[in-house]
């Protein structure tokens, strides 16, 4: 008898107010390989870290996702002697920790090979410094490969962090809009894992949760200014691991299989890209399938946002875009021509995604979403 809905937490999950009782805590050292970006590391971490060797990111690329090259210039640089991979950033210093936690990243394709075991030989903590990535609690990790011009993603327990450490002082500072467009990320995750065909009882109640959390910052923002958002990292924070939690168990769906193409094709950030694209794919969710789990969503939306159900998704997308601005696709670059690329993008590299979704999309529904928004 096999198992098809079940729920899985792999990572002990700690929380620390502030960064010098979290330093404490780690008590780095000289067996340690500590991941991190130069907002975090000049901010945060200079003077304090004296022993562990420290990689910085941006010391090699300047932005976007990991490639080949990237994790085995880092890989060669890191070393093999260290006992612990700590990994503090955004999601793809978080995926670039995973993978040198392992016994051997490199070469790169052999991690895809078919048959391949990955081994582990590192403990493997992560901690989060937007509140949208996931990753930190997720057995997902995202390798871009230039040569296919194609991301993809490594599933494999073993990826999961062993401790998930959330300290919501390293969201201080964050401009506004990245901040709002990383919790969009965070609200996705909710959102589609919420409606996934794997969806379980657990992992529903958490997507509600994050949801509803996400929102009442959102509400608050709105209403009282950005000048308060720093009591709300916290609870973001909270959220954003949430979302993760639910999606690791639940998966996500076209939302994210529809941004995929943007990011890498047209280089617009992750959540920004999903924000784009969501509207679009709730329109044929709700055409589809109205009175399924997405009508369980608006409950949840209205009840927070106090307003009718008939109503919720409206209220909320009113909410959101006083935070962020829905721009047309050609503003970013993308020219009538890439419909049928970024189509064929979504159907070859995400299917498994697509696959997982609320409702099937079609191939014409695909390309006219693009159409529409371009």
């Amino acid at each position: 008898m096999s198992i098809k809905k079940a729920f899985r937490i792999k990572s002990e999950i700690i929380n620390f107010d502030d960064v010098t009782s979290l330093l404490t805590y780690l008590d780095l050292n000289k067996n340690d390989l500590l991941l991190t970006e130069s907002r975090i590391f000049d901010k945060y971490l200079e003077n304090k870290v004296k022993d562990a060797r420290v990689i910085i990111r941006d010391n090699y690329i300047s932005h976007g996702p990991n490639s080949e090259e990237l994790i085995e210039k880092v890989a060669a640089e890191s070393g093999a002697q260290c006992s612990r991979v700590i990994g503090i950033g955004g999601g793809a210093i978080l995926d670039l920790a995973k993978l040198l936690a392992l016994e051997t990243a490199v070469p790169v394709k052999n991690l895809f090979a078919q048959n391949i075991k990955l081994h582990k030989a590192r403990e493997l903590i992560l901690i989060p410094t937007t509140p949208g990535t996931g990753s930190e609690v997720t057995q997902f990790c995202a390798v871009y490969v230039p040569d296919l011009g194609a991301q993809f993603i490594l599933d494999d327990e073993l990826l999961c962090a062993d401790k998930a450490i959330l300290c919501p002082e390293f969201l201080s500072g964050i401009p506004l809009k990245v901040l709002a467009a990383s919790s969009f990320d965070a609200f996705v995750h909710a959102f589609e894992s919420y409606l996934s065909p794997l969806a379980t009882p657990f992992s529903q109640a958490l997507a509600k949760d994050a949801m509803q959390k996400i929102l009442e910052v959102w509400k608050d923002v709105t209403s009282l200014g950005a000048s308060d958002l720093e009591k709300s990292y916290k609870q973001l924070q909270t959220a954003g691991t949430l979302s993760g939690l639910s999606y690791a168990n639940a998966g996500c769906a076209a939302v994210h299989a529809l941004s995929y193409p943007l990011s890498i094709r047209l280089k617009i950030p992750h959540g920004e890209a999903n924000y784009l694209v969501f509207n679009e794919v709730l329109k044929i969710y709700a055409a589809k399938n109205p009175t399924g789990a997405l009508g369980d969503i608006e409950e949840i939306i209205a009840a927070t946002l106090n307003c009718t159900k008939e109503n919720a998704l409206i209220k909320s997308d009113n909410l959101c875009g006083t935070l962020m601005q829905r721009k047309p696709l050609s503003s970013y670059g993308m020219k009538e021509n890439q419909i049928l690329e970024f189509t064929d993008m979504v159907l070859t590299r995400q299917h498994m995604l697509i696959a997982n979704g609320y409702v099937q999309l079609t191939v014409g529904e695909i390309a006219k979403i693009y159409k529409d928004l371009l």
